[in-house]
């Protein structure tokens, strides 16, 4: 691969703003930070200390001085290092995750879900900053996360920063399909996917109080179901239980409407799961019901499928804990830059996954798990210089061979 190819995203991280004022001192450009930074995650060193130290070995690497055009790369210090990551302007790197994952993506199926960044909680010493969060925008078929939008409950909640990001434009495919937990069902939101054509399913739980009676009311006057999907041909196991789910569609077969609500417009669907779940230890059987609204149709089948494929955002979110560690990053001000780079190094590895989940490439006994990625990415520089030829037809990667 062209060392000209593999400076395209280092050009890019050119065009994020230096906090720094005097531009003449700098011994350490902010581009090469993020980029090492996000090399350094991929090869699986999640904490401050571990990046730092990787860094500090790959100073006189060959292929890393040819790709900042010098003979010596200085590294910063640890609490130099913290300080940079967190005074960066998360909104720009931010922008550049979007671009380059753009057509990684199909968007036809989107999950929304809040993450919080248990490592900024307030520990005494930065007593004006607020616990943080994240919310995290899913391509449920690809697996891949493509933006982000930035919490910090001490000044904005989850519900008007998700109707912020709806109305950036970012979403504006036809057909697209938004899901989400309870808490975003609320009628300013989808009234918004709505007006923009998109699709949405969504959880009516306590938050909803009267709308959820409303909908359980509704329900019960139907006679039979339109549709009814059970799954227990299936055998589908979650922690250590069957589970089987049965979904009943309830719709108007004489118009669109199914429930009129003076607030939430278009209702064409309410769905009911009802989840069984038999403990394999116990023999505990235990029998959960949920309601959720749609404005559109479709058979119960195809919603139950996309109500489970909601929960692969939650999948993502593990991945960040176990991967990469994520909830012991400690950072009080601004966890946000190196939160997308961990973003960006997990859909890397979910890029992987995808092209070879089902083969054997990395052992002869194992297929290809994330976790695998992640320990054969730490001790095989071949594989991690391999990921460019992966996505090259979308956008080329600047991954180099390290020897540390």
């Amino acid at each position: 691969m062209k060392l000209k190819k593999k400076r395209l995203l280092l050009q890019q991280l050119k065009t994020v703003k230096d906090f720094r004022v005097d531009k003449h001192k700098i011994l350490y450009p902010l581009h090469e930070i993020l980029f090492l930074t996000l090399f350094a995650l991929l090869k699986g060193n999640t904490t401050f200390k571990e990046i730092h130290i990787w860094m500090e070995c790959s100073v006189n690497n060959t292929l890393l001085k040819k790709l900042f055009e010098k003979k010596y790369i200085s590294i910063p210090s640890k609490s130099t290092l913290h300080r940079i990551l967190m005074n960066v302007d998360n909104e720009e790197i931010e922008l550049i995750f979007r671009e380059y994952f753009a057509k990684h993506i199909k968007k036809k199926n989107v999950a929304i879900d809040r993450k919080w960044l248990n490592g900024s909680d307030i520990n005494g010493q930065y007593t004006q900053q607020g616990h943080k969060a994240i919310l995290n925008v899913l391509d449920k078929e690809t697996q891949v996360v493509f933006a982000h939008k930035f919490l910090d409950h001490t000044k904005k909640s989850e519900i008007p920063a998700f109707t912020e990001l709806l109305k950036e434009n970012y979403f504006s495919s036809d057909s697209q399909i938004f899901s989400f937990d309870a808490l975003l069902t609320q009628h300013e939101i989808l009234n918004i996917i709505n007006t923009q054509g998109s699709k949405y399913i969504a959880k009516v739980k306590g938050n909803q109080k009267l709308l959820k009676e409303k909908v359980v009311l509704t329900a019960s006057n139907f006679v039979n179901p339109s549709d009814r999907y059970n799954d227990s041909e299936l055998n589908t196991l979650e922690r250590d239980c069957r589970v089987i789910r049965v979904v009943e569609v309830y719709e108007n077969r004489d118009c669109d409407i199914v429930m009129h609500h003076l607030l939430f417009k278009n209702i064409q669907s309410i769905i009911k799961v009802t989840k069984t779940s038999t403990s394999f230890k116990t023999g505990e059987v235990k029998t959960t019901t949920e309601y959720l609204i749609a404005n559109y149709k479709s058979t119960a089948k195809e919603f139950r499928d996309t109500i489970l494929q909601h929960w692969r955002v939650e999948t993502y979110h593990y991945h960040l804990d176990k991967l990469m560690e994520e909830d012991d990053h400690i950072a009080y001000i601004n966890p946000f830059s190196i939160s997308i780079l961990r973003s960006f190094a997990i859909n890397l590895y979910q890029i992987f996954h995808n092209k070879y989940k089902d083969e054997k490439i990395l052992s002869k006994s194992a297929k290809t798990t994330m976790a695998n990625i992640k320990n054969y990415s730490r001790h095989d520089d071949e594989l991690v210089s391999n990921y460019p030829k992966l996505i090259s037809n979308f956008s080329p990667y600047p991954m180099i061979t390290f020897s540390t």
